[in-house]
């Protein structure tokens, strides 16, 4: 998205939020001249949640990620085990904890979250996490325990100040070409959060990755209109009655966890 229809957004969302989060599958720190999008954030009085698989977080980010509109930064450590690297997991950790060290030695302004999204009955995942939970408890001295982990299902466990392992389970992300879950329950989705994908397409949330459930277009319509159509009452008036609208909502397994 360019940095002047970025700004636009920025100034139509100040009605609508005070957090922006720069993820929809995308990276972040991809981004050359990140400063200039978060400077834009911070311009219009916006906090920014940023999250990020950290494979390209090296030295040179460090001053930039100091950024007075971050309000917290979430590293998805086990994407590193999702996906095929070139990487050790040494040469993929190290610049995660240096950045945490530096932070902590600015005394920084902002939560850094570490994500352990793969907890599951099978523990399929638990020979990696060991190796994660060694790693930093050596740099931090930090006592993170395997076996607790998985026997109490913590949400979060603080390791520095400001700093967090964060839990939760892995997830399908939702496709039209899933089996059918339900059409009752309630989500979130234009509720507390919603999307604007780099295209202007807007989307009822993060997962919806590919624009399935299209509202509208920041490039041709006003956020305020596109927030007020039909399509949109319809959705949020469906999950306020546990009434699941549209197919591709009724094909995620996600939301069921907000069933509970």
């Amino acid at each position: 998205m360019s940095l002047e229809k970025f700004d636009k957004i920025n100034e139509e969302l100040k009605d609508f939020t005070k957090e922006l989060a720069y993820h929809i599958v995308g990276d972040p720190l991809v981004l050359s001249n990140l400063s200039e999008y978060l400077n834009i954030s911070l311009k219009h009085g916006l906090k920014v949640n940023l999250t990020t698989t950290a494979n390209n977080l090296n030295s040179n980010n460090f001053d930039k990620l100091m950024n007075e509109s971050i309000r917290q930064i979430n590293f998805s450590i086990n994407s590193y085990n999702a996906n095929s690297h070139k990487k050790s997991l040494d040469e993929y950790l190290n610049p995660i904890l240096d950045f945490c060290e530096f932070a902590v030695s600015k005394k920084q302004h902002f939560f850094i979250n570490l994500r352990i999204w793969n907890l599951d009955e099978t523990q399929s995942a638990k020979d990696f996490n060991k190796q994660v939970f060694d790693k930093v408890n050596k740099r931090f001295n930090s006592n993170i325990d395997i076996e607790d982990i998985y026997k109490n299902r913590p949400k979060n466990i603080k390791i520095a100040r400001m700093i967090f392992f964060n839990f939760d389970e892995y997830f399908n992300w939702p496709s039209l070409n899933n089996e059918f879950v339900s059409k009752e329950g309630f989500c979130y989705g234009l509720d507390s959060h919603f999307g604007i994908l780099s295209s202007g397409n807007v989307v009822p949330c993060c997962l919806d990755k590919d624009g399935i459930v299209n509202l509208g277009n920041t490039n041709t319509s006003q956020l305020k209109d596109i927030l007020s159509s039909p399509k949109v009452k319809a959705i949020q008036n469906g999950f306020r009655e546990k009434k699941v609208i549209e197919e591709f909502c009724q094909k995620c397994e996600y939301r069921t966890r907000f069933d509970k």
